[in-house]
C-alpha cells in the first residue's frame, strides 16, 4: 500500500510538474507574441512617423519654395516699379527735351521768317536806290521840294530827313551828295538856337559840321528866319520854303 501510494505520489507530482511547464511554455509563448505585437506595433509607429517627418520636411521644402518664388515675384515686382518709374523719368526727360528742341525749332523758325522778311526788306530798298552805310539807309531824293515837304516824302518811306552824328557819316554823306545840296533833319523851329534833328537823335554841338559864319539866321531870309539846315559842302541854315532835294536816313530793317 505503501509503495502503491508513493508511486501515486510520483505521478501526481510529475504531473504537476508537466502542467507547470505547459503553462510556462504558454506564457513564454503569450510573452514573446505580445513582445512581437509591440515590435510590429513599434515598427509601424517608426515608420509611420517617419513618413510623417519626410512628408512634413517635403511640404517645408515645398513652402520655401513658395516663399522663394514669392520673393523672387515681389523683388521683379520691385525691379520692374523700378524701372517703370525710370521710363517714366526718362520719357519725361524726353518729352522736356523735345519741347526745348520745338520752342528752339520754333524761334529759329521765327528768326528765320524775321531774316527773310528782313532780307526781302532789304532787297526792296536796295532795288529802289536806297544805300547802305554803318547800319543805315539813305535815299538821295530827286525831286526839289520845301523842308517840310522833303520830310513828308521821307515819312512816305518810313524814315526822316537825315541826321549826320559822326564825321564818318558827314563823310560819307558829302561823297555821295557829290557836290549837290540836299536838306537834312536839322532844324530850331520850335526855339531859335535849339537845334534838333527830326529822327530824335541828340544834338551835339561838338559834332557839328557848320561852314564859316552859320548859323546866321540871315535877316534877308523870306520871313527874316533861318529855321531849317541843308547840306552844301558843310551845313547851312536857311529858310524852310526854299527847294532842295533831301536825304532820307532810315535805320536798318
Amino acid at each position: 500500500m505503501a509503495r502503491q501510494n508513493n508511486y501515486q505520489n510520483t505521478v501526481a507530482f510529475e504531473a504537476d510538474e508537466t502542467s507547470l511547464k505547459r503553462l510556462s511554455h504558454k506564457r513564454t509563448l503569450s510573452i514573446l507574441t505580445s513582445l512581437a505585437l509591440l515590435a510590429f506595433l513599434l515598427a509601424i509607429s517608426l515608420i509611420a512617423m517617419a513618413i510623417l517627418y519626410f512628408q512634413k520636411e517635403r511640404k517645408l521644402e515645398e513652402l520655401e519654395e513658395v516663399v522663394e518664388k514669392i520673393r523672387a515675384s515681389l523683388w521683379l515686382s520691385n525691379v520692374r516699379s523700378k524701372e517703370a518709374l525710370d521710363n517714366v523719368h526718362f520719357l519725361e526727360n524726353i518729352s522736356t527735351a523735345f519741347s526745348e528742341i520745338q520752342a528752339r525749332l520754333e524761334k529759329a523758325n521765327a528768326s528765320r521768317t524775321a531774316a527773310q522778311g528782313r532780307y526781302r526788306n532789304l532787297l526792296g530798298l536796295v532795288s529802289t536806290g536806297w544805300k547802305f552805310y554803318d547800319g543805315n539807309f539813305y535815299y538821295f531824293t530827286q525831286v526839289a521840294k520845301s523842308w517840310q515837304d522833303a520830310e513828308k516824302a521821307c515819312r512816305s518811306y518810313g524814315a526822316h530827313l537825315s541826321s549826320i552824328t559822326s564825321r564818318q557819316e558827314m563823310q560819307y554823306l558829302q561823297r555821295e551828295a557829290s557836290g549837290q545840296t540836299f536838306w537834312i533833319g536839322l532844324t530850331d523851329q520850335q526855339e531859335e538856337g535849339n537845334w534838333t534833328w527830326l529822327d530824335g537823335s541828340k544834338y551835339n554841338q561838338r559834332v557839328s559840321f557848320w561852314a564859316q559864319g552859320q548859323p546866321d539866321n540871315w535877316y534877308g531870309a523870306p520871313g527874316h528866319q533861318e529855321d531849317c539846315v541843308h547840306l552844301a559842302g558843310q551845313w547851312n541854315d536857311v529858310s524852310c520854303t526854299y527847294s532842295y532835294k533831301g536825304i532820307c536816313k532810315k535805320v536798318s530793317p
